[in-house]
């Protein structure tokens, strides 16, 4: 009987620190979150608000790319002054 008394007080104990522990550490620092979502606007703030992209070969800023698929599965946007190196390697446009 004396044992399941001092296992019992055990886990009440540790029951009482974690919720102690789990209180004290969103109390100290709120904004720190175990979840994995991301808040959109902070997403939004990062990135340039221009709408241009810029080139995959010369990296000049352009509204207006043409995208074509490389011979590897990989997708560039391209420029008008990059185009013909993209119709040399007989890229396909997207």
């Amino acid at each position: 009987m004396r044992y399941v008394a001092v296992i019992v007080i055990l886990l009440v104990l540790a029951f009482v620190y974690f919720i102690v522990r789990s209180r004290n550490r969103s109390a100290a620092n709120p904004r720190v979150s175990t979840s994995n979502v991301i808040p959109i606007d902070r997403n939004h703030k990062t990135k340039s608000k221009s709408g241009e992209q810029p080139c995959s070969y010369c990296k000049k800023k352009n509204g207006k790319l043409i995208f074509y698929a490389q011979d590897n599965g990989t997708v560039v946007g391209l420029c008008k002054d990059c185009r013909g190196k993209a119709k040399k390697r007989d890229m396909l446009p997207l």
